[in-house]
């Protein structure tokens, strides 16, 4: 694979995209020529948080007793075996577990304060890390779960509100455009044990039943927090193979759209099992028709900067919810739980945009799906479900003033021409597995794709041209060995190497600067096409990585979209 030095291959881009009839002198101030024309805006000074004095806290837990009362499950997200919130003073983020919270949305300088004998933390950040919902005004806020439980705190107000009761509290602050609220009341209210690490700068509160030891959680997130330092909010060039710089011109930053691959097939009988995928979810195993966790998923995306998900339905352009529903659990589950995202997405601010990733590409390798009519009806039913429909097509992705569709060509893909799908109701663009291992899809020299959108690639990643300019190039986080060491064909595995690959990839999509960034994949979890940890793509936050590349994500996603 041919490399060189990041810096050097974006002023070869910007000169020959930007000023190949010009000397170097007339290129104007285009950032690697990549489109941007301005500095982002400098993020504004927030009030300070000022030392609340002395409160006398209540000895009394009425979160927990709230929800023991109701029957809720308390080992379930708010104090489950291993569970610490980790609020590091002077940082923008905190963590539940090994999973990165932000402090806020978008950046208005929000940081983890000391202010006399407290630590402060957004709002924002303790809904995160508690899986609640949330609402702010100038006033104060409300945290809710489900019709449980409301916390409601107002500014300047020594108390919260539990369920109408109120209880003391340090008074909740306002600082530029969050609300920031005790962590050592907070700690009170769920029974939580805390500690407060003046020197290491570092407050922690965790259920007393887990047994955590004060010492050695300190020195795990000063260890996680290092690793972020280095790795995540480290985003300087790194070397990536530079075929095809320069021939296009990049896409403006303020233009650029990134999509990941979602999963909804994880049906009620799916057995979750370190045999069976490569590791397990951060949030326990799961069923993908449950809300509280396609919540989440909605949240984490959001906060990741993703434009859209490709919602993996190519394997069932063969069913039929009229008449299957009760003999395939699977494509029932794929399906309905399609429809659970739309609704509750829609309730979530800056969620994800959808489109469905269809077939015809593995059922079409046995039958023709176009003559038989069962592709006619999967468009009919996507159609009817999701964009005549009042109550979901705002939340469907448009592309080309249509509604998107990615067809799954099989790979080898059995589309020759890009209108072989025939409705011209969507936007239609084919996607096969590995076009660089495809020799009659894409120009070697350059590694422009004829007009297939990739599913994965293994090595510098191959793009797809629109109106002269680059439209669609995929990364991963890590791609499997093709053959064996020694045998033709063999491409040697890359490897997740503490996000080198994934860092890597994000960097080509950066010199060359396309439309669309395609992220693959979300949640797939299963072995086979993941076939081990360190061979993995999911962004999805694990148990034993945590957050880790949902953050990197984050933040390569920031660079490619001009932000840093």
């Amino acid at each position: 694979m041919k490399k060189t030095w990041f810096m050097i291959r974006k002023l070869a881009a910007l000169l020959l995209a930007a000023c190949a009839a010009f000397s170097v002198l007339s290129c104007g101030n285009g950032a690697g020529g990549n489109g941007r024309t301005s500095e982002p805006a400098a993020t504004p000074t927030p009030e300070p948080i000022i030392d609340p004095g002395t409160v006398e806290l209540s000895a009394a837990t009425p979160v927990k007793d709230i929800l023991e009362g109701a029957g809720t499950k308390v080992n379930k997200r708010y104090y489950r075996k291993g569970y610490v919130i980790a609020v590091p003073l002077g940082e923008h983020y905190g963590f539940w577990g090994l999973a990165k919270q932000e402090l806020e949305y978008e950046s208005t300088g929000a940081v983890n304060v000391a202010a006399g004998e407290c630590v402060y933390t957004t709002v924002y950040f303790i809904a995160g890390t508690l899986g609640m919902r949330h609402t702010e005004t100038a006033e104060g806020a409300e945290l809710t779960l489900d019709e449980t439980l409301t916390l409601k705190y107002t500014v300047g107000k020594a108390s919260v509100e539990v369920n109408g009761e109120e209880f003391p509290c340090y008074p909740p602050q306002k600082s530029g455009a969050n609300i920031y609220i005790d962590c050592v009341s907070l700690a009170k209210l769920l029974e939580y044990e805390s500690h407060y690490d003046r020197e290491a700068g570092l407050f922690l509160m965790y259920p007393s039943n887990i047994g955590a030891v004060p010492e050695e959680q300190v020195a795990l997130y000063r260890d996680r927090i290092k690793l972020y330092r280095d790795v995540v909010f480290n985003t300087d060039d790194v070397p990536c193979d530079d075929t095809g710089a320069g021939l296009y011109k990049p896409v403006p930053y303020e233009e650029r759209q990134v999509g990941i691959a979602y999963t909804t097939w994880f049906r009620k009988s799916w057995n979750w099992s370190k045999d069976r995928n490569w590791d397990l979810p951060m949030l326990g195993g799961y069923y993908s028709g449950d809300e509280a966790i396609i919540y989440q998923h909605g949240v984490w995306l959001a906060e990741a900067g993703i434009d859209f998900v490709f919602v993996d339905w190519s394997n069932n352009v063969a069913y039929d919810p009229a008449t299957m529903r009760t003999q395939r659990e699977d494509f029932r589950t794929i399906e309905e739980s399609t429809e659970l995202l739309f609704k509750v997405w829609a309730t979530i601010p800056h969620a994800p945009k959808i489109c469905i990733f269809t077939g015809p590409g593995h059922v079409h390798q046995q039958q023709d799906t176009f003559a038989n009519g069962m592709m006619q009806a999967k468009n009919d039913q996507i159609y009817n479900t999701f964009i005549a429909n009042e109550e979901y097509n705002k939340m469907y992705y448009y592309y080309e003033g249509k509604p998107l569709l990615m067809c799954y060509g099989a790979t080898p893909s059995f589309a020759r021409k890009p209108d072989e799908f025939p409705d011209d109701r969507f936007t239609v663009r084919w996607v096969t597995g590995y076009v660089g291992q495809q020799s009659v899809l894409f120009d070697k020299k350059t590694l422009v794709s004829s007009f297939h959108w990739s599913w994965e690639e293994r090595g510098a990643q191959t793009f797809t041209v629109k109106d002269g300019r680059p439209e669609a190039m995929t990364v991963v986080a890590s791609w499997r060995k093709q053959s064996e060491p020694g045998k033709s064909g063999y491409i040697a595995p890359g490897l997740r190497d503490n996000g080198s690959t994934y860092k890597m990839q994000w960097a080509r999509a950066d010199l060359i600067g396309p439309k669309f960034v395609l992220v693959v994949s979300f949640n797939e979890w299963t072995l086979g096409e993941q076939v081990s940890m360190e061979n993995a793509k999911d962004n999805e936050p694990s148990a034993t990585l945590g957050s880790l590349y949902l953050d990197i994500l984050r933040e390569q996603i920031k660079k490619f979209k001009g932000k840093l």
